[in-house]
């Protein structure tokens, strides 16, 4: 299968989707070839590639470019696909345009019903960044991502309780939490670093909805905890549906102060916290990009045969 990848830079980690996805065709031996959605000649690069699979990260920025798909005829490609990495937070937004792929993947379950063709298909990491360091542990516990008012809450407890090593990302408004950030932005490499020097990184998942009127419930997973877990962190979360499902014996809380108490008490016994960061990373560990493109190449395949 030839494929075409439409990028998108994500604000927080970058270029961790386009790096990831172009290691997981080399592991899977697969034709791919790439491209940002703002690449000047990107229409050119498509017809010239010709792809089997046109595969559409994110989505919103180039189906705002080509609204009808602009070049697409479908003698330029077999099938389409998106996949959808914001839901359910802008769920009533790519619902005005994941109907016009022939595929439609999306990180979070919750809104499998709003989309049509659609498959579950969560967020990974990329092993040729995300991987254990030399097992040095220059911190004890850290952050990594953007303010909400939640995390401000969990963060400054930790803070105040002498718990907290370092956030990256800003700008808060609690001092306590200023005092030790590190900085606005890192690149996704740097992040990995950090993961990997870190004992425990805290998830606090995102809080704003900016195009789910339904106000429905997110429920999975987010990259945060397959990346610092592969790096060798032990990560402690704010509770989730799937996390008590996939990674029941990940350490998890729902408030600030239960927070405090958790990680208080794996930092007091880093033996019973290591077993159990071993126990989670392995759950995790083919959950790979590799794994996500070959359910992408399987279900497009599968469709194109004949019942």
């Amino acid at each position: 299968m030839r494929i075409f990848g439409v990028d998108y830079q994500f604000l927080s980690c970058g270029n961790v989707f386009t790096r990831g996805l172009e290691r997981a065709a080399s592991v899977l031996g697969i034709e791919y070839t790439h491209a940002g959605w703002d690449a000047p000649d990107l229409e050119q690069q498509v017809v010239a590639f010709h792809p089997d699979l046109l595969f559409v990260v994110h989505g919103r920025r180039f189906c705002q470019r080509f609204p009808n798909f602009g070049f697409a005829k479908r003698s330029v490609w077999q099938r389409s696909a998106i996949w959808l990495l914001d839901e359910p937070y802008e769920v009533d937004d790519t619902a005005g345009f994941s109907n016009r792929f022939d595929h439609v993947f999306v990180n979070d379950p919750a809104t499998l019903s709003r989309h049509p063709r659609s498959l579950y298909l969560p967020v990974c990491y990329d092993p040729g960044v995300h991987h254990p360091g030399n097992g040095h542990k220059g911190h004890r516990v850290g952050f990594i991502g953007g303010p909400n008012p939640q995390r401000a809450r969990v963060l400054g407890a930790l803070a105040r309780a002498n718990l907290l090593s370092y956030v990256v990302g800003g700008e808060w408004d609690d001092e306590a939490i200023t005092q030790r950030c590190l900085a606005i932005n890192i690149a996704p490499a740097m992040t990995a670093r950090l993961y990997s020097e870190t004992m425990i990184v805290v998830n606090v998942f995102r809080e704003q909805h900016h195009f789910n009127s339904q106000r429905i419930a997110a429920t999975s997973m987010n990259p945060r905890i397959y990346e610092a877990l592969a790096c060798g962190a032990l990560v402690v979360s704010e509770y989730r549906d799937e996390v008590a499902r996939y990674l029941p014996y990940l350490p998890t809380f729902r408030t600030p102060t239960e927070c405090v108490d958790v990680i208080q008490g794996l930092l007091m016994d880093r033996i019973a916290a290591n077993m159990i960061r071993i126990r989670c990373a392995e759950t995790l560990s083919h959950d790979t990009y590799a794994d996500r493109l070959r359910t992408v190449v399987e279900t497009v395949q599968a469709a194109a045969v004949p019942a």
